[in-house]
């Protein structure tokens, strides 16, 4: 439809007239899309968004853990400061979200209920790569990983948020 709108305007407008009617049509388009997807995802049901908990819609998640400078996730080796701990879903190499360490090597990422739609607990994983902070460690790919499980729903009059624990960070 849109092709047939720069043919038949091309008769009778110049090639200015024209990229400016296209670019009038792409932008009132681009907005309507945006307003179909922020529609859908009102719309759209809790259990196929983030965390199913039954009833309860989330709309907040934590994830909260610390990483260890070992290739087992060994509680009694060093913490790693400093390091920027990732949160993947599905295979992607795009984060969702991320957190630095601090001095413990403790971390908290939150996700906010666009990102939340994104997140499966079932496909994502946490990973930080080495070296990082004051860990030296070498692992095949450079990689430390990890899982996370549920450990909470905290729910409020205007907030739910699932919080999760990372299980120990290992080496693939």
């Amino acid at each position: 439809m849109l092709l047939q709108f720069v043919a038949i305007d091309r008769k009778n407008h110049s090639t200015k007239q024209i990229i400016s009617e296209y670019k009038k049509k792409m932008v009132k388009l681009n907005g309507g899309l945006i307003s179909i997807l922020i529609i859908m995802a009102a719309l759209s049901s809790p259990s196929h968004g983030i965390v199913s908990v039954p009833g309860i819609n989330i709309t907040r998640i934590i994830i909260e853990g610390v990483v260890y400078c070992s290739p087992v996730g060994d509680p009694r080796a060093p913490a790693i400061s400093n390091a920027t701990v990732y949160l993947t879903c599905a295979g992607s190499t795009t984060s969702l979200g991320q957190a630095v360490t601090n001095t413990t090597g403790a971390f908290t990422i939150v996700l906010n209920i666009l990102n939340n739609a994104l997140f499966d607990p079932s496909f994502c994983g946490l990973g930080v790569n080495l070296p990082a902070g004051n860990c030296n460690l070498v692992v095949p790919d450079g990689v430390l990983s990890a899982t996370f499980s549920l450990i909470n729903v905290i729910l409020t009059s205007s907030i739910n948020t699932a919080v999760f624990s990372a299980n120990p960070f290992t080496s693939r």
